[in-house]
């Protein structure tokens, strides 16, 4: 007679806990992005800034700050948007080799972390130039378009005006 085989009851798997990403939420020109808060070294208010003449429309022009000189681009003309709030804006230092260029955008919100697999790369991104998109999050009940920040400063300054 065979023996009665004991089957042990299912174990209970773990939760895999998914990495999270760290953004940097802010508006341009109304609408929400953001960007992973790594990417970004600083955030400044918005300075006197020194056109370039014939630089591209995406380029606002140079700052000074603390006695180096950084681009600074807006972030509102890359996307689409309306220019960037250049009067009480903000400048989100990025890093652009061993140099910082600044980002214009009209103001920062907040930090939200989102786990990775909640990020949508599949969504309702065709209105968007795909280059400089990461995917679509929902934070709060809105919508952020998520930007590969340092994409768009190497998209706007490999057409030029790298100061």
């Amino acid at each position: 007679m065979a023996e009665a085989e004991t089957i042990a009851p299912p174990e209970e798997q773990p939760e895999i806990e998914l990495p999270e990403r760290r953004l940097l939420l802010f508006e341009i020109g109304g609408s929400l992005f953001a960007c992973d808060m790594a990417a970004v070294r600083e955030i400044i208010p918005f300075q006197r800034i020194t056109r370039l003449p014939g630089a591209p429309p995406a380029v606002c022009g140079l700052i000074n700050l603390r006695g180096t000189i950084v681009t600074v681009l807006d972030l509102g003309i890359r996307v689409g948007k309306k220019p960037c709030n250049r009067e009480g804006g903000l400048i989100l230092l990025v890093p652009y080799g061993d140099k910082l260029v600044g980002v214009g955008v009209d103001e920062v919100r907040d930090l939200h972390s989102v786990r990775v697999g909640e990020v949508d790369q599949e969504g309702s991104l065709a209105a968007f130039d795909a280059r400089i998109i990461l995917g679509l999050a929902e934070v709060e009940g809105d919508l952020a378009v998520i930007l590969d920040i340092n994409q768009v400063v190497r998209d706007i300054l490999g057409k030029g005006g790298e100061s």
